[in-house]
């Protein structure tokens, strides 16, 4: 599993959303449910963000794609 990390900054909450600025001189956008923040954090605190791959779960999600897609095409031909 592939593990990475970086910190953002909660420059405000609007209502339900949460805008975080991350990145070199905080360039980057990204914009969440406020209920994902921590318990305490508000305007002007510092988050460490923590991103991780899940492969098995990928992997899950690509079968049940092919499966739903094989079960369209297979639909599709019986109504031919």
């Amino acid at each position: 599993m592939s593990d990475r990390s970086f910190r953002a900054f909660v420059d405000r909450i609007e209502g339900d959303k949460a805008v975080l600025l991350a990145g070199d001189r905080e360039q980057h956008r990204v914009i969440l449910p406020a209920e994902y923040l921590p318990d305490g954090a508000a305007e002007g605190t510092v988050l460490t963000i923590s991103l991780k791959s899940e492969p098995e779960m990928t992997a899950e999600a690509l079968a049940e794609s092919e499966r739903l897609l094989q079960e369209l095409k297979d639909q599709d031909k019986g109504s031919s």
